[in-house]
């Protein structure tokens, strides 16, 4: 995980917005010119012909205001207990562009640092009328700066790949796509006996069987997760499951986990799951489903599904989850990434994170 102390280095840059080839002109690295701009209290100040912007990181105070942007853009991720985890996961990890004259919070994108290889780019938006000022140029810098020499991934729309590989670096790309399925009238799936094999228990978020998902996750991921897998169960709100086999044996044999949470656009979101088989991560679909009650299920169900898992596809056609037109690309500046296709019925996220 990445270490508080590890601070971007973040340096000062003019913004010139007073012709519309702004943004073209601005350096091809903005961030390595500390003489056009001035620091105060370790933030970038940016300024236009009419605005001056400030660059720093990411405030708790900050998001209540900064949920607006990802939802206006029809982002589908957590509420603001999803940015708070993140934020203390990685807190030099998340940048904003603030007005300085009146404190609005204008843009941001995220830098996060998987771990000491890898980093993730997302959640980068800029409010309409502030687009075109090069705000967005300078949020980028910030955020790819940060994640230093790092192997760094993102989450791309089909019309952004163009710029994303040709010119930003992101030159290898996974074989599959980020899948967006909706249900707006979920079905419960039906079962022979009252509670399916192998069985869901509840995870507390300060409960010990926690220790058992964090090293489920690590068989499945192959690298320390422990401080988002903590943070994913603590968020208000989430409902964790972990489906384990039956067994004589003392030890718990975990074959899965799965987490639920209402999401940015007022559905529930299904993020992630990770199983074994088809057979546990039914269970935990079925578990996490008839938890949500007549009026909840009525508010619908989205999931983000890897493109090369089949079996996910079907459970959740069976519950009438439907593939929608959304669909991105995983781009990277390295090489790509491998993930345990098989075993991720539901990405954790498309906005913090490369599972």
């Amino acid at each position: 995980m990445a270490d508080p102390s590890d601070r971007p280095q973040v340096e000062d840059v003019i913004v010139d917005a007073r012709g519309s080839d702004a943004f073209e002109t601005c350096s091809e690295s903005p961030l390595r010119h500390p003489e056009q701009g001035q620091r105060s209290g370790g933030v970038t100040n940016c300024f236009t012909s009419r605005t001056k912007f400030v660059i720093r990181n990411l405030r708790c105070d900050d998001i209540p205001e900064l949920i607006a942007l990802p939802r206006d853009e029809g982002r589908e991720m957590g509420q603001e207990p999803e940015i708070l985890s993140w934020l203390n996961i990685d807190p030099s990890g998340i940048f904003v562009g603030e007005n300085e004259e009146n404190g609005e919070v204008i843009g941001c994108c995220c830098g996060i640092a998987l771990s000491d290889t890898h980093g993730y780019i997302g959640m980068y938006v800029v409010k309409p009328k502030f687009r075109g000022l090069g705000l967005g140029r300078v949020l980028w810098n910030a955020a790819i700066n940060r994640l230093g020499n790092r192997n760094v991934s993102l989450s791309s729309a089909s019309k952004m790949l163009g710029f994303y590989r040709g010119k930003a670096g992101f030159s290898f790309t996974a074989k599959w796509t980020v899948d967006l399925y909706v249900a707006t009238n979920p079905i419960l799936l039906s079962n022979a006996s009252s509670r399916p094999l192998p069985f869901t228990i509840v995870v507390e978020p300060e409960g010990l069987l926690v220790q058992h998902v964090i090293n489920y996750d690590y068989s499945v991921h192959k690298y320390d997760r422990s401080t988002i897998v903590k943070e994913t169960i603590r968020e208000a709100g989430t409902l964790t499951l972990m489906a384990i086999e039956p067994s004589i044996d003392v030890n718990l044999k975990v074959t899965g986990y799965a987490c639920m949470k209402k999401g940015l656009q007022g559905h529930w979101l299904i993020a992630p799951v990770y199983a074994e088989d088809y057979s546990s991560a039914r269970s935990l679909v079925h578990g996490l489903m008839n938890a949500l009650s007549d009026d909840q299920l009525k508010e619908g169900v989205v999931a983000k599904l890897v493109s090369s898992n089949y079996e996910a596809a079907k459970l959740f056609h069976q519950i009438g989850m439907k593939k929608s037109p959304y669909q991105l690309q995983r781009l990277f500046t390295k090489e790509v990434f491998e993930i345990p296709e098989n075993k991720i019925f539901a990405l954790q996220s498309s906005v913090f994170c490369s599972e």
